[in-house]
């Protein structure tokens, strides 16, 4: 019985621990300069309010969609192409992540989110 038990337990954390693993890849700030100067062709979605996005803004997210619109209407992706890579960023690293998810579901297979959003980013801001 006590096998038993333990091999339960065993096979309800491993499905727990499953279930928590994610499918984006966070970066750094280092890793978005790369990823800007690459010639590797990304889709660069700010997630932010336009409020926020236009009070500053890392050159070179071109897109915007309002977290708080965009995550009840899917449809607004529907133009992009889900095999292209895709690097979202919010204020903060939190709305990213969700939206991350997000685009996972919807098909994308290779998405990063920017850890710590623009509150971490120490380079340059357009205005």
């Amino acid at each position: 019985m006590k096998k038993l038990l333990l091999v339960i337990t065993i096979l309800v954390l491993t499905v727990t621990l499953s279930a928590c693993s994610k499918d984006y890849t966070d970066i750094s700030n280092e890793e978005l300069v790369e990823m800007l100067g690459s010639e590797t062709e990304y889709y660069f979605i700010d997630v932010r309010t336009l409020g926020e996005y236009y009070t500053e803004r890392i050159s070179g997210f071109n897109i915007n969609y309002d977290f708080y619109v965009f995550e009840d209407d899917y449809s607004l992706l529907d133009k992009l192409d889900t095999t292209m890579p895709v690097v979202i960023m919010c204020n903060s690293g939190n709305r990213s992540v969700s939206a991350s998810e997000i685009f996972l579901e919807i098909g994308f297979t290779e998405v990063y989110n920017l850890k710590d959003g623009i509150e971490g980013w120490d380079g340059e801001v357009v205005n």
